[in-house]
């Protein structure tokens, strides 16, 4: 199940809320996030990686844009 780049949590793909940056589809909970990471993608692509390389699990994090 995809991420949510922005707040962590975990996105059906069938979202409305979707964004392709460089070739890859970016999926989001609300309008908020997605807002959010189009306004600047490469902070959220650098964190997510950040998190992942560091060796921590995957966050599940409430989102309260809904």
């Amino acid at each position: 199940m995809p991420i949510d780049p922005v707040c962590g949590m975990e996105v059906g793909e069938e979202t409305e809320f979707k964004v392709e940056y460089e070739g890859k589809v970016y999926y989001f909970c609300s309008t908020h996030c997605k807002a959010q990471f189009e306004a600047n993608p490469e902070k959220f692509i650098k964190e997510r990686h950040k998190m992942h390389s560091h060796g921590h699990g995957r966050k599940r994090h409430g989102c309260c844009y809904h």
